[in-house]
This record gives C-alpha cells, sequence and structure tokens, in this order.
C-alpha cells in the first residue's frame, strides 16, 4: 500500500510493509466496546477563575481538559453537548489551550521553553471572556521555580487574563492558592488505594496527591526502591497525605451521599408525579360514578313516576267505567228531553211528573241519612241531600260522592 499526498509543495509517500490486520481490529473494536466510559460531572461555581486539577499520572487530568474545551467549542458552535442533564455553559469568546509536549529540535525550544512560548502567546490574545487549559503548567524544570512560575502565572490569569482557567499540576504549592485567594478552587482525580488504580473521577474542593511512589510499586518497581523512596519522601510529607487522604474519603463519602440524595429526590418526583395521576384518575372516576349514580336515579325516579301515573289512569278508569251507562243514558235522555221540550213542553212535564208519582210509589222517597243501594256501584251508600223536583239525590260511597237519578237507586 502506498499513500501520498501534498504537505507545503512537497510530496511525502509512505509505504507500507504488510497489509493491515482486519481481524486484529475487528477485536480490538470489540474491546473498547465492551469498556464503559466514566461520567464525570463539572461543578464550577460563578466565582471561580482559576480550577486547579491535581493528582495521579495517567488519572485522566487532561482527558477532563479537552472534555471541558470539547464541551465549550460544542456549545459556542450550537451542538448538542453529550450529557445527561441540562448544560449551563459560559459564553467563551475563544477557547485556548496549552497541551502535549512542544519541544521543537528546529526552533531550539525544550518542553519547558515551548510551553511558556505557547502560554505567553495565549496571554497576549485571551481576553475576559476566554477559556484557557494549562496541562502540567510550571512542568519541565526545577519543581521549586516552576511551582512559583506556575503560582504566578496562575495569579495573572486569575486577576485579568481570561474569564476561566483550568491548570493541571503536580506542584502542591499550587494546591495552597485556594486559601489564599476566592477566585481559586481546588479538584482532584480520584486515585484507589486498595487497587492502585486510577478511577477517572473528579472529587472537588480537595488537593490531590500524585501517588507517584504507589503507581512506580505498582508498575513493578523494586521494593528496595520504593521503601527507600518513602523513607526520603519523609514524615511530614506523608502526614500531609494522610490528612489528604482523610479529606478524599470524606469528600468521597458526601458525594455518596448526595448521589444517593439525587437518585431518592429523582424517584420522589417520579412517585409524585404518579401520586398526581393516580389522584386526577380517581377524581375522574368519582365524577363519573357520581354522574352515573345521578343518572340511574333520575331514570328510577322517571320511571316511579311513569308507573304512578300508569296506576292512576287505570284506577280512575276503574271507577268511571261502571257510570259509563248511567252517564250515557243520562246524556241520551237530556237529548230527548231538549228535543221533546221543544215540540211539546206541557207533555214532558206531565210525563216527568208521573214518572215522579210512579218512583215515589213504588220505591217510597229516601230521607237525607238513609242507605240506599245504588245498582251501578254495586254497593251501598248513604243520601246527603234530595231533591224531588229534580228526581236527584246527592249520595256518598266511601271517599265518591255522586248525584244520581232516583230510578239508579233501590231503597
Amino acid at each position: 500500500m502506498e499513500i501520498k499526498r501534498n504537505l507545503q509543495g512537497e510530496y511525502v509517500t509512505q509505504k507500507a510493509g504488510k497489509n493491515i490486520d482486519i481481524s486484529s481490529l475487528e477485536l480490538k473494536a470489540i474491546e473498547l466496546e465492551q469498556v464503559k466510559p466514566i461520567p464525570v460531572d463539572f461543578f464550577i461555581a460563578q466565582k471561580t477563575r482559576v480550577l486547579v486539577i491535581t493528582g495521579p499520572n495517567t488519572g485522566g487530568k487532561t482527558i477532563c481538559l479537552k472534555t471541558i474545551g470539547l464541551a465549550a467549542l460544542m456549545a459556542k458552535s450550537g451542538l448538542h453537548v453529550l450529557c445527561s442533564e441540562s448544560v449551563q455553559i459560559p459564553w467563551f469568546d475563544s477557547v485556548f489551550a496549552d497541551i502535549g509536549d512542544e519541544q521543537s529540535l528546529t526552533q531550539s525550544l525544550s518542553t519547558f521553553s515551548g510551553h511558556l512560548k505557547h502560554i505567553s502567546d495565549i496571554q497576549s490574545q485571551s481576553t475576559s471572556h476566554s477559556l484557557v487549559l494549562l496541562d502540567e503548567v510550571g512542568a519541565g524544570t526545577n519543581p521549586h521555580e516552576g511551582a512559583a512560575l506556575g503560582m504566578s502565572l496562575l495569579e495573572s490569569f486569575a486577576e485579568t487574563d481570561a474569564l476561566l482557567t483550568i491548570a493541571t499540576t503536580h506542584h502542591g504549592e499550587l494546591k495552597t492558592l485556594k486559601y489564599s485567594n476566592d477566585a481559586f478552587e481546588n479538584a482532584c482525580m480520584e486515585f484507589d488505594d486498595v487497587k492502585l488504580k486510577p478511577t477517572y473521577r473528579i472529587l472537588w474542593g480537595v488537593p490531590g496527591r500524585s501517588n507517584a511512589i504507589n503507581i512506580a510499586e505498582r508498575l513493578g518497581l523494586p521494593g528496595k526502591v520504593v521503601d527507600n523512596a518513602r523513607e526520603l519522601y519523609g514524615a511530614a510529607s506523608a502526614g500531609i497525605d494522610e490528612v489528604i487522604i482523610d479529606m478524599e474519603q470524606l469528600k468521597q463519602g458526601f458525594q455518596k451521599l448526595l448521589y444517593e440524595g439525587q437518585h431518592h429526590l429523582m424517584l420522589s418526583r417520579e412517585s409524585y408525579e404518579k401520586l398526581l395521576v393516580a389522584k386526577r384518575k380517581i377524581m375522574e372516576h368519582s365524577t363519573d360514578q357520581r354522574l352515573r349514580k345521578m343518572r340511574e336515579i333520575s331514570e328510577a325516579a322517571a320511571m316511579a313516576r311513569s308507573i304512578l301515573h300508569k296506576k292512576v289512569r287505570q284506577h280512575r278508569a276503574s271507577l268511571v267505567q261502571p257510570l259509563q251507562p248511567t252517564l250515557t243514558h243520562k246524556s241520551q235522555h237530556k237529548l230527548e228531553t231538549n228535543s221533546q221540550r221543544s215540540t211539546d213542553d206541557k207533555h214532558q212535564m206531565e210525563k216527568r211528573s208521573a214518572s215522579f208519582l210512579s218512583s215515589s210509589e213504588k220505591f217510597g222517597l229516601p230521607k237525607v241519612g238513609n242507605l240506599v243501594f245504588v245498582s251501578s256501584l254495586g254497593k251501598k251508600a248513604t243520601v246527603l241531600k234530595v231533591e224531588p223536583s229534580k228526581e236527584e239525590i246527592v249520595v256518598q260511597a266511601g271517599n265518591m260522592k255522586l248525584k244520581l237519578k232516583l230510578e239508579d237507586i233501590k231503597m
């Protein structure tokens, strides 16, 4: 395989001696898929101008710098920032980074001088709205001089140069800046002292330890050399590390409780939302049941009224039906009487008088209080009033008062 490309007017040729092993690449891809990424949380207060991250080598300090820089550039470009919750990122006009080895033989630059040149350019170009990322500030020279130079640089960025500066370092002196300047904040990369491996998590507010001696021991350095290094490191420094260890453990416990609290808060919110949904469903069900009951009661009342009215009509019809022949006879009799009166009033009067006399002679005229038998009702009734001139009487049968003709009753 031969690859050619044009670089600054010159052709660069690269020849591969053997083909790429696709199976090994597939195996590497499978391994990468099985290794789950470790999420990192960043909580930087608005008053913080400089964040100092310390911790062991290969602990993830540089990755944190790159993660913050990429997130800032993605937000500035309008891209979605990969995170589990909503993000609040300041608007940075520029993102400056001094990461990696800047040594150059052509420019006679060592690692230290290459870093200084780059940082000098950043200071001249950064504004009060810039993000500055510095990896291993003050490294590459005498530790005491490098620490002093690093402290001066970070104080300069905190006062005038950048909106936010994040620096990684192994210099213990830089960890003390937080306790003399409120614009500084400490953070460290967590280290598992049992497994002697970094966990790649950040502990906020705690100065970190380099753990160089422990890492050297894990990497297989002879035990005699490691023990001698611990003696040379000194009891005072070891005591400081013990204090830092206690602070880390306290911070880890606090972080654990914080995560548990956030988890329970999330569960409480979910339970509260479920309770609201259940309450709404119960209220809707109660309303539906109340309306259904009211509808059933209304239908039952309407049916009862209908049945009651039907029974009343049937009862009234049963009382009126036996009287229909008498009423019909009376109406017909009135029509005949009216027609006969128009032709012969005198004859009608004689007829009525004769009828009255015959009725009186046949039955006898009842008196008030007498009991008479009403044929249409089939029962006895009490005489309340007698009208001889009309040949009518008023009787009471139970709760009914009736006006009858004399021929409708029997003594």
